[in-house]
């Protein structure tokens, strides 16, 4: 069956055909709806489908990358509100301060993970 990927979340967008017979596509988490109505268009579609088929490994690799990605910014939001919930530094006790130094520690970390992972990314695709 023919996809391409969201351009949000990265899943597969399934081809689908309209009552007019014109290919559209539907994220239901996103809630992205493409539709494909002009010839010209239609025809760059299925020639796209012919490459993706080709590129079907490149496709699965950056997909998970994605993934990866998106899980790390999505640890970093929950880190950067665990700080925020603890309010600001100069009313803190010991035990709160060492608490923010290790939950700064974690987003460093987690920053530099991401970093790494997308210097490795780069490094891949640059390879001939």
């Amino acid at each position: 069956m023919p996809f391409i990927p969201c351009f949000l979340c990265g899943r597969k967008l399934e081809k689908k055909m309209s009552k007019v017979l014109k290919p559209y596509f539907v994220c239901d988490p996103c809630g992205i709806q493409i539709f494909v109505r002009r010839k010209k268009g239609i025809e760059l579609l299925e020639a796209a489908f012919h490459n993706i088929e080709k590129a079907q490994i490149p496709y699965s690799v950056h997909a998970r990358h994605l993934h990866e990605i998106q899980a790390l910014l999505k640890e970093v939001d929950g880190v950067n509100a665990e700080i925020d919930k603890l309010g600001l530094s100069f009313f803190f006790n010991d035990e709160k301060l060492r608490i923010r130094n290790s939950l700064k520690t974690q987003r460093n970390n987690l920053l530099s993970h991401l970093e790494q992972m997308t210097k490795e990314e780069e490094e891949q695709t640059a390879k001939p």
